[in-house]
């Protein structure tokens, strides 16, 4: 029986409209397919007659900020070449990876932490060249403002309040890894233990504290940061507070492609590079590793 591989896809192509109403629709559709808690979704938009295809797959949380990407991309490679398919699978770090170990068609991974990534490069599925961090994500505890919460409450008073605590999976998300740390520096792990609500991916774990299944969550500032550019900050009265000084070091998210590397793969990996990619980036809620040095600015 043939493998199933569980994918979102995004399918860019010459009609993409780039106004920004279409991104604002976007941003939005991105809101409501990281709520949605089924296996998998698909995800399609018009294009015309294809010539290549680039399979990418990434962390949960890279997920809407690598969909303007691509968008960007292919705007811009479509004003004077053939159209193209850009598909876009996201789930958990460690479950991509244990993916393309079984050979899964993914060309690119952009990964929530660094050792998948080397990794891939040891078993010699990944191309050394193409490893890189490509951006530093931050970790956040976000919870909602009430008339019983106190003011300029402590991450570990609000821990010890709440009754339900949202994190993603530590045995294959990266920030279900941190957010176990982040506990365990604040002191209150025993306490919070019966209270985590694990979900499968980041996206999961934002979920279930947006359906009102847990008081706080413990998620990757991104997701926070396009909650509120859609104004449902505003509308919930979301609190968030940086939890990167409980972290023994910074969440740097890597990438790496898979081999053989196909000219569109290098393409987009060049396109990575450009300010214009950057700045999408750091729109999006990440800060930018050093180049050449691969640390925090």
């Amino acid at each position: 029986m043939p493998k199933m591989w569980i994918s979102s896809v995004l399918n860019v192509g010459r009609t993409a409209s780039n106004s920004l109403g279409h991104l604002l629709r976007l941003k939005l559709l991105v809101i409501a397919v990281l709520f949605i808690t089924v296996p998998f979704t698909t995800v399609i938009f018009c294009h015309s007659v294809l010539s290549d295809t680039l399979s990418i797959a990434t962390a949960s949380n890279f997920r809407p900020v690598l969909e303007q990407l691509s968008q960007t991309f292919s705007e811009q490679q479509n004003a004077d070449r053939e159209s193209h398919q850009i598909n876009i699978s996201s789930a958990s770090s460690g479950v991509i990876y244990a993916q393309i170990l079984q050979g899964a068609p993914f060309q690119l991974f952009f990964s929530a932490n660094e050792s998948y990534p080397e990794k891939l490069v040891a078993s010699g599925h990944g191309d050394a060249k193409t490893l890189a961090t490509y951006a530093i994500g931050e970790l956040v505890l976000v919870s909602r403002h009430d008339a019983t919460s106190p003011k300029e409450a402590s991450p570990k008073e609000l821990l010890l309040k709440a009754k339900r605590i949202a994190i993603a999976n530590p045995r294959t998300a990266p920030y279900g890894i941190a957010a176990m740390e982040a506990i365990k520096t604040l002191g209150v792990a025993k306490e919070s233990q019966s209270k985590l609500v694990v979900g499968n991916n980041i996206a999961q774990a934002w979920q279930f504290f947006h359906s009102g299944n847990a008081d706080v969550a413990i998620v990757a500032a991104s997701l926070a940061y396009l909650a509120e550019s859609a104004a449902v900050k505003e509308q919930q009265g979301l609190d968030t507070i940086d939890l990167s000084s409980f972290l023994t070091s910074p969440v740097r998210q890597s990438r790496v492609a898979i081999k053989p590397i196909s000219p569109l793969t290098q393409q987009f990996l060049d396109f990575m590079n450009t300010p214009v990619a950057e700045k999408i980036i750091t729109d999006g809620g990440y800060l930018l590793p050093i180049k050449g040095k691969n640390i925090t600015p």
